[in-house]
C-alpha cells in the first residue's frame, strides 16, 4: 500500500520536471546554487528565531525545545541529506537577535558611548559572523563535493 501511494505521488507530482530543470541549471552555475543554499539557511534561521520568539514558554525553555527538536531532526532525518540545516538554523536563530541588538546599538549611537559599550557591541557580532562563515564554508564544500 505504501509503495503504491509513493508511486502514485511520483507519477502525479507537478514538481518533478521543474526540480530536474533547476538542478540542471544549478549544476551549470554552482555559485548560484551556493547562493540559493545560503538563502535557504538564512530563511530557516529566521524562521526558527521567529518560532522561538512566539513560543509561549520562558526563553530558556524555548531554546531547549528548539535545540532538542533540531538535534532530533538532525539525528533522524538529516542523516540521509547532503545539506544539514537543522543545527545551523538553531545556531543562527540565536545569533540573529544578538546581531540585531548590536546593529541597533550601532545605529542609535549607544555603541559609541564608551569604550566598554563599543567592545560589547563589537563582540555581539561574533556569533553572526561565525554562523555566516560556517554556512558559507559548509555550503561551498558540499556543493563542490556533490558536483565533482
Amino acid at each position: 500500500m505504501s509503495a503504491a501511494l509513493h508511486h502514485c505521488i511520483n507519477k502525479c507530482t507537478v514538481l518533478q520536471k521543474p526540480t530536474e530543470k533547476i538542478q540542471e541549471y544549478f549544476e551549470q552555475y554552482p555559485k548560484l546554487y551556493k547562493a540559493a543554499l545560503i538563502v535557504n539557511h538564512l530563511f530557516r534561521a529566521i524562521s526558527m528565531a521567529a518560532f522561538r520568539l512566539f513560543l509561549p514558554c520562558a526563553p530558556l525553555v524555548s531554546i531547549g525545545l528548539c535545540f532538542a527538536s533540531s538535534l532530533f531532526y538532525r539525528l533522524t532525518v538529516e542523516t540521509h541529506c547532503a545539506y544539514k540545516f537543522a543545527l545551523p538554523a538553531f545556531a543562527g536563530s540565536l545569533a540573529l537577535p544578538i546581531a540585531q541588538e548590536a546593529f541597533l546599538h550601532l545605529i542609535s549611537g549607544v555603541a559609541f558611548a564608551s569604550l566598554h559599550a563599543f567592545a560589547a557591541t563589537s563582540l555581539s557580532f561574533v556569533p553572526i559572523a561565525a554562523y555566516l562563515t560556517y554556512i558559507t564554508l559548509s555550503v561551498s564544500y558540499e556543493v563542490d563535493r556533490r558536483l565533482s
